[in-house]
């Protein structure tokens, strides 16, 4: 009846430590990687989120045409979201 008793509160012990260790790893931040980033903005410039020279600053182009930020764009709008 000892060991029964024993082996019931090390299994509680047990399950109260595994339910802690995912609320902890639920606490990370998101990391995002730049490409994420880039893509994000462009998608936010073609929804009229944020205006041209707002996306050209954010994404440090060395233009300031809508039309290249287009093509520069244009690479984001098919990729799937990753994340």
């Amino acid at each position: 009846m000892k060991h029964f008793l024993s082996l019931v509160l090390f299994a509680v012990f047990i399950s109260g430590c595994t339910k802690n260790t995912s609320r902890v790893s639920s606490l990370k931040p998101n990391v995002i990687s730049e490409t994420q980033r880039q893509r994000n903005l462009c998608l936010d410039w073609y929804a009229y989120r944020i205006e041209t020279a707002k996306a050209i600053s954010d994404l440090n182009l060395k233009t300031e045409k809508e039309s290249d930020l287009m093509v520069y764009c244009e690479f984001f709008k098919n990729v799937a979201d990753t994340n």
